[in-house]
């Protein structure tokens, strides 16, 4: 709607988690570079944790965007509230080789099976589960401990890597066997002032903008971080609603006070709701 006006060619804050607009903070870019290393180096499990809106999903995206194609096959589960058995199931259905079977003992075998077919093309498989701090059962997470035992003498046949909020290190902390076999694990912390600014610059000039300033003035910056707590998700919703603002009002650029409004806007559109 207001791309045109501000000299955009996309929307530049979508809150899709496309890895064109992951803004690499350091810590992004560290969480990305030990979940790229555990990958690459055959680690078997590895954590990402945060709060809320972090960046999690993103950084998983470019993630696999890093990743050779031909060298890897990738099950990437965002809806992780499975019984183990559904649990196996997904991954062979992802794999390629899906099984009606409700026999724990015949679904092992059949992925072991495929895993092995894999290794012996130079395949190698990641699993990805998104949101795993949603699995409920104690059981599901013993049965993804369980697919770390399938392994040659050298290396894992799968990776594994899990993405949660923060409660997911406490459900981790109960299954112990599936903690100890966890080699990287990463908390992502929220974005200081400068980051927040450098993050809106970031998704701004990768939207198409090519302006010598940006639209938002220093003081206006520090209103969204201060309301957004370095949560690049809320940064992105704040920007997005004073972009709207600033073309409906046709305004120049977003100062702090009108950034302040809009701001007080949303909170009340949010009470409402």
């Amino acid at each position: 709607m207001y791309e045109a006006y501000w000299g955009l060619q996309e929307p530049p804050f979508s809150l899709t988690p496309d890895p064109r607009f992951l803004y690499l903070s350091r810590a992004h870019e560290d969480a990305l570079m030990m979940l790229h290393y555990a990958v690459t180096r055959n680690k078997g499990a590895a954590m990402l944790c945060g709060d809320i809106g972090l960046g999690k999903t993103t950084i998983s995206r470019k993630l696999l965007e890093l990743l050779d194609p031909v060298q890897y096959d990738v099950v990437l589960i965002v809806n992780p509230i499975l019984t183990p058995t559904q649990m196996l199931q997904e991954i062979l259905s992802q794999l390629g080789q899906p099984s009606t079977s409700r026999n724990r003992q015949v679904l092992v075998q059949e992925l072991n099976d495929r895993l092995l077919t894999n290794y012996t093309r130079g395949r190698r498989v990641i699993c990805l589960i998104d949101e795993a701090h949603l699995i409920r059962a104690s059981a599901t997470l013993e049965e993804l401990r369980l697919l770390l035992n399938c392994q040659m003498n050298d290396q894992f046949l799968m990776n594994l890597i899990l993405l949660g909020q923060l409660e997911l290190k406490q459900k981790i902390e109960r299954v112990p066997a599936l903690q100890q076999r966890i080699a990287i694990r990463y908390t992502l912390q929220p974005l200081t002032v400068q980051e927040a600014g450098s993050m809106i610059e970031h998704r701004l000039r990768t939207a198409g903008f090519v302006g010598e300033r940006i639209p938002f003035t220093p003081d206006a910056i520090f209103e969204i971080h201060k309301y957004a707590g370095g949560t690049p998700r809320l940064i992105s919703q704040a920007a997005d609603n004073a972009l709207l603002v600033g073309f409906a009002q046709k305004l120049k650029q977003i100062d702090g006070f009108t950034m302040h409004s809009v701001l007080e806007d949303s909170y009340g559109m949010l009470e409402a709701a």
